[in-house]
């Protein structure tokens, strides 16, 4: 028997429920074209498997590519095999990334598991400067339009109601896409689910983007969180479930399971939803996503593509090509990120896109319906040192517990640049997802003192105003929630003092009212947002002033005493929780960057509000 070669054992078991080419050849079966149809009198559009210039660091990246064009319960979708093809051609031969980390499943081979083990495969393989890619083409449906939806696969294991089918949430591949030690991540939906294929289901068609941040927007929580938020105590359920989520937090700080920047492009919600191509049968938004990355959505021609550009010209050919309503809606959510380096090709015009029966039309006129693009309002803060503590310069206000200031390193993060305010913890309320606050358990600030159950002053019940009197438990589960969590100390320190090590958010000079809310600049909080002069370099405001903020760590006076460490977490367990940043109750002294203090986790306080990270 010959001994099969070492390299071919390496592609079987690579190959192993993942389709690889490259090394181990094209995949089976897939097309050499990409040639859109079209209808005669209709536009023509250019082959799509085709060379370009390779973009700068292109052979960092890896991707995910899952095509579902052979149904077997639903209306198949043509030329998603041929789609994928040219993804696949781009990324092997343009950007030049090695065949092992480029991770295609097509058809039947597209499963929930194999979809899930591919990303976590394309997170291990990604380089630490490069963009994780994950590409579907198939159908997609959102039961709300203001959630993500479920991308629709072939087979099914016949617990469902629709006839089978499998389905994949959008949400989880976000969750898993999302972070990694890569610092973008590209996720692009491209599918419908028209009224005709939906059968029983009741849902819209389409996939959109979020109203609001985050992944998980507005969707389930772990009830412990709950348990914990209305008993006031943290005990049982609750208590495993915040140890689980410190156990969480340090084994994604060791593994660098970080957050990236993230750009989503979906084909859109409800009749704006865009499945093919005017005049042919072929994908719609890949097609002109692939083509934009290769240099068609270079609008600015500086050799590079964004994210923003990507959808704006994606959008302006798409409705050029497009004689008859509805208009066309793609959507982005995320960051404006930079996705192609180096791009050369010239791509069709909107002139070309245009039918020969209709009449010239400019670009004014196709964006009198905006671009839905939903931008991502978290500020990035990147890996690396900082000095945690009170700065070695003298300062008469700095107090036991801040010292000594001691070195620490910390993975990526972001943070909410403003304090969650009352109208969007209300929403979350709302919706069934957040405990109400209740007024008995908050100690208001009244006319010199704190009274437990006191009314809350109107002021501080204004929408645009920050939450006040919920506990920790409730601004956890909030951030929880929109699959976020509440900083460390450490992050929100490092938000706050840089690593320049500033003594206020703004710089070292002293507190003004122009800068800050504080004592002496009126009663009460102020709406979110308002003191721009005081903001951070990056644009974080209020980490001085308004209200102070409930972090993740567990207040311990000996914290700086202990040598420093990655990503700290504080202590595991504790008496009170804690507190940074002065509010409207404090002096200037207390609004320092490094001031902390702690405060009993069961309890809300008309001078604490939070915001969130990831």
């Amino acid at each position: 028997m010959t001994r099969p070669t070492r390299q071919a054992s390496t592609c079987g078991r690579l190959a192993l429920g993942l389709l690889l080419a490259g090394a181990c050849g094209w995949p089976e079966g897939l097309p050499t074209s990409a040639a859109p149809g079209h209808t005669p009198g209709e536009a023509l559009y250019p082959e799509a498997l085709v060379a370009g210039a390779a973009p700068v660091d292109g052979d960092l990246d890896a991707a995910v590519i899952v095509a579902v064009e052979d149904y077997a319960h639903m209306r198949d979708r043509p030329g998603a095999d041929a789609m994928a093809a040219a993804w696949y051609h781009y990324f092997r031969v343009t950007r030049g990334m090695k065949p092992t980390r480029i991770l295609l499943l097509r058809d039947e081979s597209a499963t929930p598991r194999r979809i899930a083990r591919a990303i976590e495969r394309a997170r291990f393989r990604v380089h630490r400067r490069g963009t994780l890619w994950f590409i579907f083409i198939g159908h997609a449906s959102s039961p709300n339009p203001g959630d993500y939806g479920e991308l629709w696969l072939r087979e099914g294991d016949g617990t469902r109601a629709t006839a089978g089918t499998h389905s994949f949430g959008i949400a989880r591949v976000l969750e898993r896409v999302g972070y990694g030690s890569q610092p973008r991540t590209a996720a692009i939906f491209d599918g419908c689910l028209a009224p005709a294929d939906r059968g029983p289901l009741t849902w819209l068609p389409g996939s959109a983007t979020p109203p609001t941040p985050g992944f998980r927007a507005l969707g389930k929580v772990d009830e412990s969180w709950m348990a914990t938020s209305s008993s006031g105590g943290s005990s049982g359920a609750a208590s495993g479930a915040l140890s689980a989520l410190a156990r969480v937090r340090e084994d994604s700080a060791r593994s660098r399971r970080e957050p990236a920047d993230i750009a989503v492009f979906t084909a859109g919600l409800g009749s704006g939803c865009v499945e093919q191509l005017p005049g042919t049968v072929f994908p719609a938004l890949s097609y002109l996503l692939l083509g934009g990355l290769r240099g068609w959505a270079d609008r600015d021609h500086d050799g590079a593509v964004s994210a923003v550009e990507l959808l704006l010209h994606t959008t302006l050919l798409l409705r050029a090509g497009t004689s008859v309503p509805p208009i066309p809606r793609p959507s982005s959510y995320g960051a404006d990120i930079v996705l192609a380096r180096g791009v050369q090709e010239q791509g069709p015009t909107i002139a070309q896109m245009r039918p020969p029966a209709l009449p010239p039309v400019s670009e004014a006129e196709l964006l009198i319906d905006p671009v839905q693009w939903t931008r991502d309002p978290m500020i990035r803060f990147d890996r690396g040192w900082f000095r945690m503590g009170c700065p070695d310069r003298g300062d008469p206000d700095c107090e036991k517990d801040e010292k000594p200031a001691y070195r620490v390193h910390l993975s990526r993060f972001f943070l909410d640049p403003l304090e969650v305010t009352r109208a969007e913890y209300q929403q979350c309320v709302d919706a069934g997802l957040c405990a109400p606050i209740d007024p008995a358990r908050c100690f208001v600030w009244t006319a010199g003192s704190f009274t437990r159950g006191a009314p809350l002053p109107e002021p501080l019940t204004r929408p645009d105003h920050p939450v006040v009197c919920v506990d920790w438990a409730q601004a956890a589960n909030y951030c929880a929630v929109l699959g976020k969590h509440l900083p460390t100390e450490a992050e929100w320190e490092r938000a706050a003092a840089g690593t320049d090590r500033r003594r206020f958010p703004w710089g070292d000079d002293e507190p003004t009212c122009a800068r800050a809310h504080f004592d002496g600049c009126g009663e009460h909080t102020r709406p979110v947002g308002r003191r721009p002069t005081g903001a951070t370099p990056e644009g974080v405001h209020d980490l001085a002033g308004n209200v102070s903020e409930w972090v993740y760590d567990w207040y311990d006076r000996y914290q700086y005493v202990r040598p420093f460490r990655d990503d700290p977490v504080g202590g595991e367990s504790g008496r009170v929780r804690v507190v940074r940043g002065g509010s409207y109750y404090d002096n200037p002294a207390l609004l320092r960057a490094a001031y902390r203090y702690g405060l009993s986790p069961r309890s809300g306080f008309s001078t604490v509000g939070f915001r969130c990270a990831r």
